[in-house]
């Protein structure tokens, strides 16, 4: 059933290639801008290529999700991800072909030109600061980050204590500020099981998520504490080679994504999927 939601949310064009673990390399950031129409700009050599093979080929976050079946699984792509993947596309007028990145040597990958560009939440890929577009603001519904413990845990200071985190998240950079010793995990459903294991004392996650994870049976034992997280940046795409033209594109694409709703689009299918991914998971399912 999810390969299914996946088609439909991406409007069934979409061909997924995914590739072994998470990675990306890129060249190009834009953060401060003025406001740029994008039928005023010319694509540069890496858009100006994708839009010659009229395919843009697209890195994601990808993990297997909560199952009874003892096989090995594939990966699926984030939903936020693949959901700004589609928009892009959609931008640039080409179809789009997701690819899951790895996780350790991302700019190894990037330089394999396998991808055209990498979406991974709010990764930070260090040395490729100028090598991205970016939007910082999260949406106003889910701007406000959070953390779970033990309803009976004492409650101190952030500083030492470990926190299961997903990859990519937006308050990642707020809880090292803060001293907090991360455990990341490929998602926001393996975060949370890997919490609920003993792994973490603290999870963070949207705070939204978690008030609704707490309304279920197995979160009974857990509390929401009061400190509020602040996000760092929402999402941030690398481009695979240097080309500041094309990352002008993609900023514009970008502005646009969010001015017709799809920022908060996509986080209402992240906390729909990470919901519908808990539930599975107090039914017995298992990630892999």
């Amino acid at each position: 059933m999810r390969h299914e939601l996946a088609a439909a949310f991406t409007g069934g064009w979409i061909r997924w290639s995914l590739a072994g673990v998470i990675g990306a390399t890129a060249v190009c950031a834009l953060w401060l801008m003025p406001m740029i129409d994008g039928a005023e700009l010319v694509p540069g050599p890496v858009l100006a290529k994708v839009q010659a093979r009229q395919v843009l080929r697209v890195g994601v976050r990808s993990y297997p999700r909560p199952t009874y079946s003892t096989e090995a699984l594939v990966s699926e792509p984030d939903e936020m991800d693949s959901e700004l993947a589609t928009a892009l596309g959609r931008y640039l007028g080409v179809k789009v072909e997701l690819t899951a990145i790895p996780a350790q040597d991302v700019g190894g990958f990037l330089r394999k030109d396998e991808v055209d560009v990498v979406i991974a939440g709010s990764l930070d890929l260090p040395g490729l600061e100028r090598q991205r577009a970016a939007l910082s603001d999260v949406p106003r519904a889910y701007d406000q980050g959070a953390l779970l413990s033990l309803r009976n845990a004492a409650q101190g200071p952030i500083k030492g204590q470990t926190v299961c985190v997903a990859n990519g998240s937006p308050w990642i950079h707020t809880l090292q500020l803060q001293g907090a010793q991360l455990q990341t995990y490929v998602s926001g459903i393996r975060a949370a099981t890997a919490f609920m294991a003993g792994d973490c004392q603290l999870l963070a996650d949207e705070r939204t998520v978690l008030t609704s994870l707490l309304q279920t049976p197995d979160w009974r034992f857990y509390r929401l504490l009061p400190q509020t997280l602040e996000a760092d940046s929402d999402v941030r795409v690398y481009l695979a080679q240097p080309d500041p033209q094309s990352l002008r594109l993609l900023q514009a694409g970008l502005r646009e994504w969010q001015a017709e709703g799809g920022q908060t689009k996509a986080w209402d299918l992240h906390s729909n999927a990470f919901l519908v991914d808990s539930m599975k998971i107090s039914d017995g399912l298992v990630c892999h």
